[in-house]
C-alpha cells in the first residue's frame, strides 16, 4: 500500500495545526506552527541578541533540533520562505560550514547557549561579514 507523497508523518506526541484558517476561525493569523518565517526573521535574531547581552557571550550556540533526531549547529539563517528555513550550519568537528534546508514542520526545539571558548568556531555570527574585496 503506498502513501501519498503529501504525508508527513509526525512523531508521537504531536499533532498537526489545523489546515485553513477556516478550521478556527477566531484563531490569531499565522502558521499555526512555532517556529516559521517570522520567528526566523524577527524573534530568532532578536531573542539571540538579547540573550548574548545579559550572559556575556559574543558567539552564542544556536541549535536547531528536527523531528528526525538531527542537531544542527547554526552559524546563520541564510534564508527564509514560507514553509523552510536555509540555515549555515557547523559540524563540531570540522570547520566547514554547510548550508541545509529544513522545513518548518520537522523543528520541534531551538536552544541557544553561551559562547565557548573551546569551539569558538561553532558559535553564531551576530553581525554580517564584511564584504569581500573583488581582486
Amino acid at each position: 500500500m503506498t502513501q501519498p507523497s503529501r504525508v508527513i508523518y509526525l512523531p508521537p506526541g504531536v499533532v498537526a495545526g489545523p489546515a485553513t484558517a477556516a478550521a478556527q476561525p477566531n484563531a490569531p493569523v499565522g502558521s499555526g506552527i512555532p517556529f516559521d518565517r517570522t520567528f526566523f526573521e524577527q524573534v530568532l535574531p532578536q531573542s539571540i541578541g538579547a540573550f548574548c547581552s545579559q550572559v556575556e557571550c559574543e558567539s552564542p550556540l544556536v541549535e536547531v533540533l528536527t523531528a528526525d533526531g538531527a542537531t544542527h549547529l547554526v552559524k546563520g539563517i541564510s534564508g527564509v520562505s514560507d514553509a523552510w528555513v536555509a540555515l549555515h550550519t557547523i559540524d563540531a568537528e570540522h570547520e566547514s560550514t554547510v548550508q541545509v534546508f529544513i522545513p518548518y514542520q520537522t523543528i520541534f526545539r531551538i536552544a541557544v547557549h553561551p559562547s565557548d571558548d573551546r569551539r569558538h568556531h561553532l558559535g553564531f555570527v551576530l553581525e554580517p561579514a564584511p564584504p569581500r574585496d573583488p581582486k
